[in-house]
């Protein structure tokens, strides 16, 4: 299998095990909503930090980073917990848990060049970002056409939570291509 394919399929395993996890947390956990937002935080911030160092997977400190950052997601929406649940405050929360992610996934990748590389991980983020929302307007269009339950199907159910997560990493395994072609010296 060629490296890009392999690539491809790291991707979009940890898309799918993310949407997977978080219709397991929103169907199946039973938790208070504080907590599956946490873990759901946490799901998501570590699987973009594996996909933003996906050249780097096999190195033991990304595994470690990861869960760490992970941690950090969910000990910062649980601290959040009392804060008033308006626009500002989540959007203030997804700009620090975003901040977290770039700045561990670029400083895992050493310190030369930081800022320039900070500045493209989060440039690919922010293009990235709108895949999910526009394939769940999408889906969500698709099921209201045809008067469907995603809930009551396992199939709409599991289509639901995991194509969003399945775009995104598609949006970034696109960026690690863009990159790797920029890096890659003219033939």
């Amino acid at each position: 299998m060629s490296a890009t394919l392999q690539s491809l399929k790291f991707y979009l395993v940890v898309g799918l095990l993310q949407g997977l996890l978080l219709m397991w947390t929103v169907l199946y956990s039973g938790g208070s909503g504080v907590a599956m937002a946490a873990l759901a935080a946490a799901m998501l911030v570590g699987g973009m930090q594996l996909q933003l160092l996906a050249e780097q997977r096999r190195q033991p400190r990304v595994w470690i980073a990861t869960l760490l950052v992970a941690l950090g997601a969910a000990g910062l929406v649980w601290g959040c917990r009392g804060l008033p649940a308006t626009a500002g405050v989540g959007l203030g929360v997804m700009a620090g848990l975003l901040l977290m992610t770039l700045l561990s996934a670029t400083l895992l990748r050493g310190r030369a060049e930081l800022w320039r590389r900070l500045l493209a991980n989060g440039a690919w983020v922010l293009l990235a970002l709108p895949m999910p929302w526009l394939v769940q307007w999408l889906l969500k269009l698709w099921i209201q056409h045809r008067h469907l339950d995603p809930f009551k199907s396992g199939f709409l159910s599991l289509a639901f939570f995991a194509a969003p997560t399945l775009a995104f990493s598609g949006a970034l395994f696109l960026g690690s291509l863009w990159r790797a072609r920029r890096r890659a010296p003219l033939a």
